[in-house]
């Protein structure tokens, strides 16, 4: 019988109470994973779902502990599919974590899903973003910025920064660090000057381990429309909603129109369109994927172009809530993972 292990350890979007009593045998198995039954949180929630179909598949799925994970767990497995990634190792733990994680999938006799060389595709976003903008989808203007560069030649850094912001005439602009979630060490600036970039660099090169950052300009449209998130398991997009932020920086979500919200369904559609697309291109390049979140924003400035929707992220191993869709789902996530990593 081959064994799944099933890679855990977040304390992230917690499931409904009226989820778990409605599927409370299922969640038997988290007896002696977390501390209450009041806050399951979304990655146990999928394993447990994953769990489910053991009988159905002829296999043993097992907990790994993102947060300790070690090669001679992961070598008792066929295969490991990753929901806790290496980016929650570097966030929750640092720069060692990262890389201890990473060097046990990679060296793992286990197959990997998503594989070590996808997940850095992903969370090297700079990597992904190029690719995306050479097979000629639409990307927001990006300027990448190595912190090992600044720390060498600050000067040098502001002044490409300062000229990149000028030559675009952007008024306000915003600063992402490379595997970043969750908003942490995000700026926003308005008449950005180099005194700023350099105060905002000063500071994230010396109090953090990001290697890289992203600046874009701030679009004050971006709030106004819905970020259209869309979610697909095995290349088949399972539902899709739309996102916005109030001024406390909380999130807060609609559902497509024809599932009764507010998130305009031709713009779905559009986006969907192009999602397939990518969807394919990463099939054919890459790997195939068993889960993925594409987001996409607007709007792309002085664009001439119809449609002013961009791709503003992807993910391979997302978040999944219950807010979100119209429809129960968590179990096709399960099921999809125990049917790939079974092959």
């Amino acid at each position: 019988m081959k064994t799944i292990g099933i890679i855990i350890g977040s304390e992230d979007e917690a499931i409904s109470k009226n989820y778990y009593q409605k599927h409370k045998k299922k969640f038997g198995c988290l007896n002696e994973l977390i501390e209450t039954f009041d806050y399951i949180p979304y990655d146990y929630a999928l394993y447990a779902e994953a769990k489910a179909f053991e009988k159905k598949y002829n296999v043993n799925v097992i907990p790994l502990d993102g947060r300790n994970i070690d090669i001679k767990s992961c070598n008792l497995c066929y295969s490991i599919f990753c929901l806790y990634e290496g980016g929650y190792n570097f966030l929750n733990d640092g720069l060692d974590a990262y890389n201890h994680y990473m060097n046990v999938i990679k060296k793992t006799k286990a197959k990997v899903y998503p594989s070590p060389k996808m997940q850095e595709f992903i969370l090297y976003k700079k990597r992904y973003m190029q690719y995306l903008e050479k097979k000629g989808f639409n990307l927001i203007d990006t300027h990448y910025i190595p912190i090992k560069s600044y720390k060498q030649n600050k000067g040098r850094v502001i002044d490409k920064i300062d000229k990149f912001i000028k030559d675009n005439n952007y008024e306000k602009v915003i600063l992402k660090p490379e595997f970043s979630a969750f908003n942490r060490g995000v700026k926003k600036y308005k008449n950005p000057s180099k005194y700023l970039i350099q105060k905002y660099l000063d500071n994230i090169s010396k109090k953090t381990e990001y290697k890289n950052l992203l600046l874009q300009p701030f679009l004050d449209d971006f709030n106004k429309f819905w970020e259209v998130k869309t979610f697909w398991l095995l290349g088949k997009n399972i539902f899709s909603y739309g996102q916005k932020w109030n001024k406390n920086g909380e999130g807060y979500f609609t559902k497509p129109v024809s599932k009764g919200g507010k998130l305009n369904d031709s713009v779905v559609k559009e986006c969907l369109k192009i999602g397939k697309k990518v969807i394919k291109d990463i099939f054919k390049d890459k790997e195939i994927l068993i889960e993925c979140r594409i987001d996409f924003g607007c709007c792309i400035p002085n664009s001439t172009k119809k449609f002013k929707y961009f791709i503003n992220e992807i993910e391979i191993s997302p978040v999944v809530g219950q807010t979100d869709s119209h429809k129960e789902y968590f179990h096709l996530f399960g099921e999809a993972i125990v049917k790939h990593c079974s092959i």
